[in-house]
């Protein structure tokens, strides 16, 4: 469809503005170490007895937040993890796997990863398996799966790395009356909004040739093909000359 490159965009509550929480901190302290001085200057001194007091509810608090660290006054911090790992490591435990953002580790140290407080491990997501609904939206569900397909974008010598508001083409572009199951993890590929209407509107040609593998054709029949590995330009072989 000629608009593809617009309504392929994700819901506009993604947003792709930087957390203010992400920001690293200077300097680390103990908000409660009594050694923490104010500016006299900025505030009037307490007398004693209300010093007292002031301590003794900064050494409750203190307490509490060690005792009770899951207690209703306090909302934790809440982080994603996503871990790669093979149907064998996920049921012995042992081997390798790989986690986004950091890279290769061990299975064994998985736990120091995510510690000992309370977690939730969400279902095992199976990449193998294609996911697809009869409708041109894109559900968050299969958008996830195919972010974790894709961890980049799949134009040639495309670098951008997929997140959560990156457009996904629909690779045979989308047909209300065609056949159900168009929108499926088989059928979508991440795209920057760039590459994506040059593809919907530049006259470019993509196929899948596999599981792994896309085919792209330029306008001028330069073929690529895209895969895990990267980009690998296809080099035809030459027509002989016409003898006639």
């Amino acid at each position: 469809m000629n608009d593809e490159a617009d309504r392929d965009a994700p819901h506009p509550s993604v947003s792709d503005l930087p957390d203010p929480l992400d920001a690293p901190f200077t300097e680390l302290f103990e908000p409660f170490d009594p050694g923490l001085q104010l500016d006299s200057e900025e505030c009037e001194p307490l007398d004693a007895a209300a010093q007292r007091a002031l301590d003794a509810r900064l050494a409750q608090i203190k307490h509490d937040a060690h005792t009770n660290p899951s207690g209703s006054w306090q909302r934790p911090g809440q982080t994603e993890i996503y871990v790669h790992l093979t149907d064998h490591t996920l049921a012995t435990g042992t081997g390798v796997l790989r986690v986004e953002g950091l890279g290769p580790l061990l299975a064994a140290q998985l736990t120091e990863l995510v510690g000992h407080g309370p977690y939730t491990v969400k279902p095992v997501i199976d990449l193998n398996k294609a996911v697809a609904v009869d409708a041109y939206e894109i559900p968050d569900r299969i958008r996830e799966r195919v972010k974790l397909m894709y961890p980049f974008e799949v134009f040639p010598y495309g670098v951008r790395e997929t997140h959560a508001a990156m457009d996904l083409d629909h690779i045979e572009p989308y047909d209300p009356l065609g056949p159900s199951k168009q929108t499926s993890t088989s059928n979508l590929a991440p795209l920057r909004r760039f590459s994506h209407r040059v593809k919907t509107h530049g006259r470019w040609k993509v196929r899948r040739l596999d599981a792994k593998t896309l085919e792209w054709i330029t306008p001028n029949g330069f073929t690529f093909h895209v895969d895990p590995t990267g980009t690998h330009r296809v080099r035809l072989p030459r027509r002989a000359p016409d003898s006639s």
